[in-house]
């Protein structure tokens, strides 16, 4: 089912369009299209600059990326190309310089459109132009995923029921940031986001900007990682980073190098015991007796696996991989209602002291005079 995700880019547009524009993942790039812009990333950067400088006012931000994902095996590349053309036309109208790219290198096509912030036509900003700051339902997002949704019905393709129980802009996730509650919960999302774009540590650490998160790492030191939105730092000067122990071990160094590798589709087998081959004959031989019935007994039991799960032999450590990853998707989700759990107990904590004051300002309505 197609999914959508919308985050604005407030440093190196060129690293994040150069991303996208990568042939590895973009067979050669045949599968790139660009509207008022070069395809060279770093031109096309040099492109949505000169746009800027035109325009009216002054914002951080430079541009905007989105992201379409399909269900696996549902569409192929050139088609989602083609539908990332006519999600463009519906949603920028031909007023924005945008780079537009299908990749390859997942289990599930997904197109990145990273779009210039500032309207070719009137040199205002797309905060500006879509009124970003007014009730849910006009939010650009939503918009997005409606059209998203209107073009995949219109080409057969299949859709998220109940967008609001998915992982994207949720109603949840816009009540919390309407109130301006929950830090954590938001910067806890825009890591997962920067998780699954990562194709290492390294690569995580340099595209957390992208998705506006501000990160301070430094291996010889005791608290080596440390996070903070972007967003957060604008309001508050004065705001420190979080520890990633405090946002939970599932955000630690090791822990997002683990996450990064699932991602990726590695998954590496230590055994447990080291198995000597060739024995030599001055040993007891009870000992290679014990270790040979140790094997049979092990390749009995996987035999039983390997027939009751109808895997051939030869498949066996794909699916292993694919099972695990897929447990580690699991392990996310949980992760991420865990993180709303959290929240509503602040929201919770919330209610209750305005139940407890709502008394006291009903009863100083009634007051008259001084």
């Amino acid at each position: 089912m197609a999914t959508t995700k919308l985050f604005p880019i407030k440093a190196t547009e060129a690293k994040a369009l150069a991303y996208i524009a990568n042939p590895e993942k973009t067979d050669n790039g045949k599968l790139i299209f660009t509207y008022g812009c070069s395809q060279n990333p770093l031109q096309a950067s040099r492109d949505f600059s000169e746009i800027r400088k035109s325009g009216t006012g002054l914002n951080t931000v430079l541009s905007q990326h989105f992201i379409q994902s399909f269900a696996p095996n549902e569409i192929t590349p050139e088609r989602a190309l083609e539908i990332g053309k006519e999600l463009c036309e519906k949603f920028l109208k031909g007023e924005y310089q945008y780079f537009l790219a299908v990749h390859t290198d997942k289990n599930h096509i997904h197109l990145h459109c990273i779009f210039n912030n500032v309207n070719m036509r009137n040199g205002r900003t797309f905060e500006t132009n879509e009124n970003r700051r007014t009730t849910q339902k006009d939010r650009s997002f939503q918009k997005l995923r409606d059209l998203s949704d209107e073009v995949c019905r219109r080409h057969h393709l299949s859709v998220i029921k109940n967008p609001e129980q998915t992982k994207g802009k949720s109603y949840f996730e816009w009540d919390m940031n309407r109130q301006g509650l929950s830090w954590k919960a938001k910067l806890k999302y825009a890591i997962d986001q920067v998780i699954m774009e990562s194709e290492n540590f390294e690569d995580f650490l340099r595209k957390c900007a992208d998705f506006g998160v501000l990160v301070d790492y430094n291996p010889d030191h005791k608290i080596d990682l440390k996070f903070m939105l972007a967003e957060q730092k604008e309001r508050n000067p004065r705001a420190k980073m979080t520890r990633a122990k405090t946002l939970g071990w599932f955000y630690e160094t090791e822990q997002i190098k683990n996450r990064i590798a699932q991602y990726q589709g590695v998954m590496t087998y230590v055994p447990r015991t080291k198995i000597r081959q060739n024995m030599q004959q001055s040993e007891n031989r009870f000992i290679q007796d014990a270790i040979d019935r140790g094997n049979m007994k092990l390749a009995s039991i996987a035999k039983n696996i390997i027939s009751e799960y109808d895997i051939e032999p030869e498949n066996v450590r794909n699916a292993a991989v694919s099972t695990y990853a897929h447990s580690r998707h699991l392990l996310s989700e949980l992760n991420s209602i865990n993180t709303e759990i959290e929240d509503l107990k602040v929201k919770l904590k919330i209610l209750k002291k305005y139940r407890k004051l709502k008394v006291y300002g009903e009863e100083l309505k009634t007051l008259d005079g001084k």
